[in-house]
């Protein structure tokens, strides 16, 4: 697998080992399903890679971002000239056109520019073909994206979470291989993406430089860390991803399917994100609600409960009905006993190493291991699945939508 041997050369950027396998086991009862995200899309369209042309032109590869059931952007990074998005039906049947616009307060090298593309009046739940070309040239063959489901479908909304990654060491492409292994639509972050210290060319390195390929199938949402805001107060994040809100790029929401997601800035003012998320919670009328962030609210890891945040924001979390509550920072899997009705997970060991973490009363199940977790939203319940570095599934829980 290509994760795998790029894998060789990449190993040592400072990054620290970790445990990429379990070494005990939670409440495995509740196995996941294996197969690739990727699969489907790209029988249906192709697997995107770049021609000749778009191998020396395209500085970063396509990647999808605000995938809803009727919108969607793609990004890349180029040094040619009149590019597009052109979509497709994966029968080959023509459905337009969008032009790609250079983003001119993006701080890239010269003659690089960062694109972005918007696509409009999609259908929801369908699979959708592109590829970036020009009047004259193909930079990419085509490969596919699917819309967001309708909140009133029966099928599951299923992401892939993990936070603490980008150190671009063997630990972090294992667990990306792993990321092949279990179907998504979405995937979250929850912080401290680009290791060190969040510089553009530990985004191109460390993030795109490992997810590229898969970030050409499916949307991306994350929320920023510690260490990404060590550049120019997160400048780089906020500008290699295209993400929705008026926060400035900070903190926002979204829905996907049943699902209303929010995302957390804990580097930013705790009152200003409570108050907002008490509005934005206030206006959705769907059945679930998640939450992530970096800093976590409990946590038995190193740098433990930021009980300041958890005072601001679970009063919120209590008064809306929120189910689960994703965040990072320690390096880490910590599964909290459910506190007043709200789930809280730490994932922080998505392969910039891992660090002891103990037990407080209000943890279920804790373990310093490489890991993502994989979720499933179905109607009733959802069901988060713990996969470590090895692809052995370590630990689950089954959260239902209300709390007796």
């Amino acid at each position: 697998m290509l994760l795998a041997i790029a894998a060789v050369g990449l190993a040592a950027c400072g990054n620290v080992a970790g445990h990429v396998a379990s070494t005990k086991l939670g409440d495995t009862s509740h196995l996941a399903e294996r197969r690739s995200p990727l699969a489907d899309l790209r029988a249906a369209c192709g697997d995107g890679v770049a021609t000749t042309y778009g191998a020396t032109a395209l500085k970063r590869q396509p990647y999808l971002q605000q995938v809803t059931m009727t919108d969607a952007k793609v990004g890349w990074v180029s040094a040619g000239i009149g590019e597009r998005v052109s979509i497709t039906a994966p029968a080959g049947t023509p459905l337009g056109a969008a032009p790609g616009v250079i983003d001119s307060s993006a701080l890239r090298s010269a003659g690089e520019k960062q694109m972005w593309s918007s696509l409009g009046s999609l259908e929801p739940n369908t699979i959708y073909c592109y590829e970036l070309d020009t009047d004259t040239e193909a930079m990419n063959q085509r490969t596919g994206f699917r819309t967001a489901p309708t909140a009133t479908g029966d099928q599951p909304v299923r992401f892939l979470a993990f936070g603490d990654s980008g150190g671009g060491g063997e630990d972090q492409y294992a667990l990306a291989d792993q990321m092949l292994t279990v179907p998504y639509d979405l995937m979250i972050h929850t912080g401290d993406i680009a290791y060190d210290s969040g510089t553009i060319s530990q985004y191109e390195n460390n993030v795109f430089g490992v997810y590229g390929d898969i970030f050409r199938n499916i949307p991306f949402f994350p929320s920023s860390g510690n260490h990404d805001y060590k550049t120019l107060q997160g400048a780089p994040f906020r500008e290699v991803f295209n993400l929705p809100g008026d926060s400035g790029e900070k903190w926002y929401s979204f829905d996907y399917g049943r699902v209303h997601f929010v995302a957390l800035d804990t580097e930013s003012d705790y009152s200003t994100q409570a108050a907002w998320l008490d509005k934005d919670l206030a206006a959705t009328q769907l059945p679930w609600k998640i939450i992530y962030m970096h800093r976590p609210p409990y946590s038995s890891g190193e740098h433990g409960s930021d009980t300041t945040l958890r005072n601001k924001l679970a009063p919120v979390l209590e008064r809306h009905g929120v189910q689960l509550v994703l965040s990072g920072h320690d390096h880490d899997y910590e599964r909290m006993k459910p506190q007043d009705g709200v789930a809280y997970v730490v994932t922080g060991g998505g392969g910039i190493g891992t660090r002891p973490v103990g037990k407080s009363s209000f943890t279920a199940f804790s373990e310093d291991v490489i890991h993502f977790v994989y979720v499933e939203v179905g109607v009733d319940d959802l069901i988060l699945h713990a996969i470590d570095a090895t692809g052995h599934e370590f630990d689950s829980m089954v959260v239902p939508r209300t709390s007796s």
